[in-house]
């Protein structure tokens, strides 16, 4: 399973990050995240949407799809994306 990062501008200098995946996100998947310490509010979880934070990182989309969209600042930015693909990897293969 491969998950690729893609940059993407947006207005004012700012910059999302998608992540693209050969399977779908689940809400099983959720737990592999509250292992390594992201929040992932049930709020979220119970009206169908993959939220979870950590930091001033925050990762959303709707369970089922294949995109995820990141966003994040900070001088740790990179190192906080980078970590989540590999979790996110972890997740998707388990």
């Amino acid at each position: 399973m491969t998950v690729t990062q893609k940059k993407i501008k947006s207005c004012c200098g700012s910059t999302t990050f998608i992540y693209e995946m050969d399977k779908p996100i689940k809400k099983s998947h959720l737990s592999i995240f509250e292992a390594a310490g992201y929040t992932a509010p049930k709020n979220f979880q119970l009206t169908g949407v993959f939220y979870v934070c950590l930091g001033s990182l925050i990762c959303t989309t709707s369970f089922g799809s294949t995109r995820i969209n990141a966003r994040c600042y900070g001088a740790s930015c990179q190192k906080m994306l980078d970590d989540f693909a590999i979790i996110l990897e972890s997740a998707i293969n388990s």
